[in-house]
Formats: C-alpha cells, structure tokens, sequence
C-alpha cells in the first residue's frame, strides 16, 4: 500500500484492490473510493470525480471495492456540558476502514478525546491518521491524548501548517520525512510500540 498526503486533511491509500481518498481538495488524485469526513457541508472538489466512484460522507457501515467502511459521529470541539447553552460543536465524521488487511482510522477534523462507545466502535487500529493544526481540530497536546486513548501501531499526522509543536509533544527531535509511504503488509507493522510517520504534502 502507498499513503500520501496532499496538504490538510486530504490522504490517499492505494492499494490492491484500488484508491481510496480521503477529504479531497485541489490535489489531481484519482480514486475508486472517496471518503468525506466533514458532514453536510459544501464539496466542491468531488465534483472531478466519475459516476463510477464510490462516495461516502455519512455516518454509516459500507463496503466498496472490497474496502469494509465505518463511519462513526464526532464533533469539531468539545460539547457544551450545560444544555443552557448553544451548542456551536459541528458534527464530523470519524472514518475506520479496513483495506489490505490494515486497519486504518482518520479522525478528520475530531476536536475533542473520545468517548468509550467512539473507541469501541473504532477498534483496533494500525493505522492512525490525527488532525494536529489546532485550528478547528485537535492540538498538540490533545492529539497525543487521543493518539493513547488509540494506541495505533503508526500514527501519521496531518491537518497543519507546522508540525513542530507536535512533534515536540510527543517526543520526535529530527523526524525522517517521506513524500511516500510504502508498506507492504500489516505483519511489517512495529509490533512494540507506536511509531510516528511524518509525510510532505504532494
């Protein structure tokens, strides 16, 4: 499988059975597969894509192409605990699919730590796509909260302008950048303990 990033939210996964794409933007990726984490708003970019391709930007169970979807209901920002108040939290969409024989989860633009029955419904995960910008997601601080709440075998951030608060958050001094990641099987996958994947945007 080759994961790329191509800038915010947007990442690529081809595999053997096809390309899924996640929240795409102006980058020019083709795809069989396309996934939209931010629920009912404006998509200007699908509109590149063909009849043929499988679009998926609601909270549900799917299956395309031999990819086995979930997708679970979160929020941008913490809710308002007093129901006094208006809640501006805006509903987003956590995506875990499974593609390969890896277990991929991408939190999208996710604001806050995850509940019990979030983390029950995401299982395991090998791969972990976190937002890290803090702008309309989560922080440093707050990714590496919810990176342990996971424990994903690799986590690849996304969602920032500059990734050295997070990188300082947890522990990575002189990080190896890959505009590529390639990986072959999930048996290739660290086994003791989470590793940190830090791509350039294409």
């Amino acid at each position: 499988m080759d994961i790329q990033w191509h800038g915010s939210n947007c990442v690529s996964f081809k595999g053997k059975s096809g390309t899924l794409l996640v929240n795409p933007n102006d980058a020019k990726v083709s795809a069989d597969v396309v996934l939209v984490n931010s629920l009912g708003r404006d998509h200007k970019a699908l509109t590149g894509f063909s009849k043929e391709t499988n679009v998926f930007d609601l909270p549900g169970e799917y299956e395309a192409k031999g990819i086995f979807i979930q997708g679970i209901t979160a929020y941008d920002r913490p809710r308002e605990k007093d129901t006094d108040k208006e809640d501006s939290a805006e509903k987003v969409i956590i995506f875990s699919f499974e593609m390969d024989g890896f277990k991929i989860c991408h939190l999208g633009n996710l604001g806050h730590k995850l509940t019990p029955e979030m983390l029950e419904a995401i299982g395991d995960v090998d791969i972990l796509l976190v937002p890290v910008g803090g702008v309309g997601c989560l922080n440093a601080e707050k990714a590496h909260e919810v990176i342990e709440q996971i424990d994903p075998r690799v986590t690849i951030p996304v969602n920032y302008k500059d990734p050295s608060a997070f990188l300082k958050e947890v522990g990575i001094a002189s990080p190896q950048r890959e505009k590529v990641w390639k990986i072959q099987s999930p048996a290739n996958l660290p086994q003791e303990q989470t590793e940190f994947k830090i791509l350039e945007a294409v």
